[in-house]
């Protein structure tokens, strides 16, 4: 690789590298400053990931205050994203879950939380009458 003068140096990984006393005295004080950045923000995600551990649907269940088959349909719809699989069972994070809340409590705000009930057809009246609603507004506004 030729390096002209005056133009950045740049770090390019195609497959593992190990790099020996004399490469690291070839580069550069800013690309060595670069590849630290690097190695200290993989670490740092690394050692956040070791301190929160993962939750099982049913311990998802009790933080969210919900049935842990809510909790298992979330993770089918890809409403609440999955860190990872003991098995079959879904492992969940807590920042995750937390999300998940807020989310939730946005889309809730000024009714009960829980206290829809569905209708023989499968779906809330009050769902399908808001949804109605928001599509004449959106026509006499648009």
């Amino acid at each position: 690789m030729t390096i002209r003068a005056g133009a950045p140096e740049q770090i390019r990984a195609l497959a593992t590298v190990t790099l020996d006393a004399q490469a690291l005295d070839e580069l550069g004080p800013q690309t060595i400053d670069r590849l630290a950045d690097l190695v200290a923000q993989r670490l740092a995600e690394r050692n956040a990931l070791e301190d929160d551990p993962l939750l099982s649907a049913q311990e998802a269940g009790r933080v969210a205050a919900v049935h842990p088959e809510t909790v298992r349909r979330a993770v089918r719809s890809g409403a609440l994203p999955v860190a990872g699989y003991v098995g079959q069972r879904p492992r969940l994070r807590r920042a995750d879950i937390d999300a998940w809340i807020a989310r939730d409590e946005t889309q809730t705000v000024g009714r009960h939380r829980g206290s829809l009930r569905r209708n023989r057809s499968g779906t809330s009246g009050e769902r399908v009458l808001g949804n109605a609603l928001r599509a004449v507004s959106e026509e006499v506004r648009g």
